[in-house]
């Protein structure tokens, strides 16, 4: 069977993936290339936080968001959560901080009630979300505050750190360098993992790039460059875990809070430079971002032994929106006084905005009648894209995240599974979420 493809419109149309970096140790020359900015400090690990098995089996461990000496970070490192499908889970939160924060673990299908968003914790204040890690999702999510007015400018101090979740088919991937890179926003750069233009050795002729896009409102379109030509990416996960097979890609739109996963072909000797392309937000012939490096990628001399790309990674339940119960209009706009609104209104935690039922299929239609792309964001229940302005999507996916450009339209397909309770939705750009982009929820059984 040929190996599936996406052209550049459809991943664009289809996609949110987030900007992907590459991870990687080992000392490695700073040097400049092609009169451009000189390349930065080898790429670090994330440190991962020390969850402990009680004897019940339940994994348990504390995140604390505090005051470091350059801003705010957890536990002073943001470290990495690494759990598997099916452990049982108790992480605390506690807030070190003197205002109002919380913790969001962005992407994991958790119960409204575990999740709690209109919650915040005062400082000082603690709270332990408990959850048993559904099958299904391995894949590559994030954690960062919730508490809605400071949520923008918590992240910029340094609030964000990643999570993964592995499962069954990462085993169809032990021949690969897995590297996970997340995305924020340093000062004036976008920062990989927390250092600036980082460069990293693969270990193995096929690397796997965990992106993470935890910028607070960068769009980050990215591309794989050998000097000047494109090398192709193979997509192999979206925001909610695998897709069914890897699919061939030129470049992966993020924008802020998506992630995907691709494989990139580290067998020639050389160097590869991940890098963020021209991407305009106000939709064609708008002012785009320029094109800058991101990381730098040494495969060293004489190459590294190719590594077999993966056929059939997963199935994945195809959605039929003809069973859905009802359809609804969603719209992005402005009030006309520098706030932001959904369906014409700014956010009110006291407001339910929408209602569904537990166990049913709705289909949204995400209007964006606004001037600028807005990602839309829905905590909780995951959805799969439908239609872009009409016309149906090429990739069968799970997500949590989707780019809705101006003027467009993207339909979605939602499943309300797993429990009732009360969440939000919202863009995740966090200025406009901020700023009143943002809506109530209430699924009820």
């Amino acid at each position: 069977m040929a190996e599936p493809r996406l052209s550049r419109r459809a991943l664009l149309v289809a996609g949110g993936l987030t900007a992907a970096a590459l991870v990687g140790g080992g000392a490695l020359a700073v040097r400049a290339t092609g009169g451009g900015p000189a390349d930065g400090p080898p790429l670090p690990r994330p440190e991962p936080l020390g969850l402990r098995a009680g004897a019940d089996g339940v994994l348990r461990g504390e995140l604390v968001a505090a005051p470091t000496g350059d801003g705010l970070r957890y536990n002073g490192v943001n470290p990495l959560v690494e759990l598997r499908e099916g452990d049982r889970v108790s992480l605390g939160f506690r807030n070190g901080l003197d205002v109002d924060s919380s913790l969001h673990l962005h992407g994991l299908p958790l119960a409204p009630a575990v999740d709690a968003p209109l919650e915040h914790q005062a400082p000082g204040g603690s709270r332990v979300q408990e959850f048993t890690v559904p099958a299904g999702t391995a894949g590559t999510y994030w954690y960062h505050p919730h508490a809605h007015g400071g949520v923008e400018w918590q992240i910029l101090a340094g609030l964000a750190g990643p999570v993964v979740v592995t499962g069954p088919t990462d085993d169809l991937l032990r021949g690969c360098d897995d590297r996970l890179v997340m995305f924020t926003r340093t000062g004036r750069e976008v920062g990989v993992n927390g250092v600036v233009r980082p460069v990293f050795r693969p270990t193995s002729g096929r690397t796997r790039l965990r992106l993470l896009n935890a910028t607070p409102g960068d769009h980050l379109l990215i591309g794989v460059l050998r000097r000047e030509d494109r090398v192709p990416m193979h997509l192999i996960a979206t925001d909610g875990g695998f897709v069914e097979a890897p699919v061939e890609v030129a470049e992966v739109l993020l924008a802020p809070g998506e992630r995907a996963e691709v494989l990139v072909e580290t067998s020639a000797a050389g160097r590869l430079e991940l890098t963020a392309l021209p991407y305009s937000t106000y939709g064609a012939g708008g002012a785009a971002t320029p094109r800058s490096r991101l990381a730098a990628v040494e495969v060293p001399e004489g190459g590294l032994a190719a590594v077999p790309l993966p056929g059939r990674l997963r199935e994945v339940e195809v959605l039929d929106p003809a069973t859905a119960v009802r359809r609804r209009r969603i719209a992005f706009g402005g009030d006309g006084t520098g706030g932001f609104t959904l369906d014409g209104r700014v956010f009110d935690h006291h407001r339910v905005d929408l209602t569904a039922g537990l166990g049913t299929l709705e289909v949204w239609d995400l209007v964006n009648e606004h001037t600028t792309d807005h990602p839309f964001h829905l905590h909780s229940y995951r959805f799969q894209v439908v239609a872009r302005d009409g016309r149906p999507e090429a990739l069968t996916a799970w997500r949590d995240t989707v780019n809705v450009p101006p003027g467009g339209t993207v339909t979605i397909a939602v499943p309300f599974l797993g429990e009732a309770g009360r969440t939000v939705y919202h863009c995740h750009i966090a200025s406009h979420e901020d700023q009143g982009m943002m809506g109530v929820l209430e699924v009820t059984a």
